[in-house]
């Protein structure tokens, strides 16, 4: 989808109207100028401009972000930076693999990504050397660092976006499958996931056959990753476990972040939080409905007033 036909820039530009906030775009509406009684403010992607530049940029680093977490006991899932070889001269390493491949021998199973990425792209599951080996190829060849953490075996994972220390929504993020019920193979399964489905989604491959009977109960999933761009669908949240509210706000009181939303997984021995996004992309949220398009407006507006009424901004 092209930027400028995204609900978020819709929604921007109906608040200023609405506000009566002078609007002009640039760079096919990534960016935003935003002027009301003598006052100019500034949008960028989805950075509201309320969070220190500092703070912004910490939460975009995977492995500073879960550093400043831990220092200040906050649980998260522990992300460990590896710098690409052509970054070698600014911090002097002797090289990555050592270090990397002891990662791999303690956890047995990790996740590698770009350190700095979004979306659940360049994101890989690691078992063995050599997809390690692949992995790291892959995200040196397009990003500068590269964040290691184990692998949790994750039963659910939310987001919680907060606004100056308040929750303002919270959802699972659901990701697709399909549920054995003994008798169907993986392909009758999914055929009739296809009929019934407003969001299809391509199949991925089976280790066990397509043509294999999935137990009753069992689950097979489409994608191990839990991005609202690759196929999880948001699902609200009327009542937050009281753990995951004090953890989302743990978070951000950590990272010292206005206006963030927080990925928070539950595994099998508690919560952890995965990252925090300080630019706060509610764009799957609002594709959801009118309500949940309506829930996403209202709180761009409050970050928007906040903009103009902030004597810190």
């Amino acid at each position: 989808m092209e930027n400028s036909q995204s609900n978020f820039v819709r929604i921007i530009k109906e608040i200023c109207k609405e506000e009566e906030i002078a609007c002009v775009s640039y760079s096919s509406d990534w960016a935003f100028q935003l002027e009301k009684d003598g006052k100019k403010r500034f949008i960028l992607g989805y950075q509201f401009g309320l969070n220190q530049a500092v703070s912004q940029q910490i939460s975009a680093d995977k492995a500073v972000a879960s550093e400043v977490m831990t220092q200040n006991g906050v649980a998260n899932v522990e992300h460990s930076c590896f710098m690409a070889p052509h970054m070698f001269r600014f911090t002097g390493e002797n090289g990555n693999w050592k270090q990397m491949t002891a990662m791999l021998e303690k956890y047995g199973d990790i996740v590698c990504k770009d350190n700095e990425g979004t979306g659940g792209y360049l994101v890989f599951h690691v078992k063995t050397q050599r997809e390690l080996e692949e992995a790291a190829q892959q995200i040196f060849a397009q990003a500068d660092s590269m964040a290691i953490a184990p692998y949790y075996e994750i039963e659910k994972e939310y987001r919680v976006i907060l606004l100056d220390g308040e929750i303002q929504v919270a959802f699972e993020k659901q990701r697709k499958q399909l549920i054995g019920d003994g008798v169907s193979t993986i392909r009758q399964l999914y055929a009739n996931y296809l009929l019934h489905s407003e969001h299809p989604m391509e199949i991925p491959p089976s280790t066990i056959g397509f043509d294999q009977v999935l137990p009753k109960g069992e689950r097979y999933l489409f994608n191990w990753k839990h991005n609202l761009g690759q196929g999880a669908i948001p699902n609200l949240l009327e009542e937050l476990p009281d753990a995951l509210k004090e953890l989302a706000k743990q978070a951000v009181n950590a990272l010292n972040l206005r206006f963030a939303s927080v990925d928070i997984v539950k595994y099998r021995d508690g919560w952890k939080v995965l990252e925090v996004n300080s630019g706060v992309m509610m764009e799957n949220l609002a594709s959801n409905g009118t309500e949940c398009y309506d829930l996403a407006k209202r709180i761009y507006r409050k970050a928007i007033q906040k903009m103009f009424s902030s004597m810190e901004y």
